[in-house]
């Protein structure tokens, strides 16, 4: 797929100027190949080896005259140290839309740097962080951040993370989103209030195996989803609607 690849605006042109002889700056893309090749491994490394000379690459691009409007870095065995030279790098920076940042190695330290930079960011829209391993903490601050005033972040993937037993509080806040996916972490229950999150367009929280009732997370369309949410039941009552009438 060449969407796979980081798409840092434009590519940078071939060095030149000492008479056409200068070599052809590697692309993103290239560099994690030859990562990937070197560690003798067609898919993720079993173990994590940071890609540090991509991280220099895509902070140097941040830093360009130029800066880019997507930054991809899946794939790229970004740990916390990394996240958190990647979100000092995001600070103050206006022309980034899309982060990308799948099946990496975050946890809470490296998503909580993360959420530094997020916070208010002018032009960020969409932050994918699914298959890594942020749990409650790391979370709750990336969605608490995410819902400050002056963000524009629309569409939050964390699906594949270690949330739970339940959501983070600081979730309900994020009105401003048209798209949640939190499938296939550790949850086992959603505050009422997810419900009322109605500008959701898309909301995905399937493969939450413990999740109650069960029937949410076969509830594939959003809408539907939404009431179900907000209509669940406190503990020990039963649903709304569901009440039995009292003999006369």
């Amino acid at each position: 797929d060449p969407q796979a690849s980081m798409v840092l605006g434009e590519e940078a042109a071939a060095a030149g100027g000492d008479g056409g002889g200068a070599a052809k700056e590697k692309t993103l893309e290239e560099i994690t190949l030859e990562m990937l090749e070197q560690l003798g491994a067609a898919v993720r490394p079993s173990r994590h080896v940071p890609n540090l000379e991509a991280l220099n690459w895509v902070v140097g691009k941040l830093h360009s005259a130029e800066p880019p409007t997507e930054l991809d870095m899946e794939w790229c065995s970004v740990g916390d140290e990394q996240a958190a030279v990647l979100a000092k790098a995001l600070k103050g920076n206006t022309t980034v839309h899309t982060l990308k940042l799948r099946y990496n190695e975050i946890r809470d330290q490296g998503a909580t740097a993360l959420a530094e930079s997020l916070e208010g960011h002018a032009s960020l829209h969409t932050v994918t962080l699914g298959n890594n391993l942020i749990g409650d903490a790391g979370a709750q601050r990336l969605a608490s951040a995410i819902g400050a005033p002056g963000g524009k972040v629309q569409r939050l993937d964390l699906r594949y993370n270690a949330m739970g037993p339940t959501l983070p509080e600081s979730f309900v806040s994020l009105t401003g989103l048209t798209a949640l996916d939190i499938s296939a972490n550790r949850l086992v229950a959603l505050p009422p209030q997810v419900g009322q999150l109605t500008g959701l367009q898309e909301l995905v929280v399937s493969r939450n195996h413990n999740l109650l009732p069960r029937t949410l997370c076969s509830i594939t369309d959003t809408e539907e989803l939404l009431r179900a949410i907000r209509e669940q039941a406190p503990a020990g009552q039963p649903p709304q609607g569901g009440q039995s009438k009292a003999p006369e």
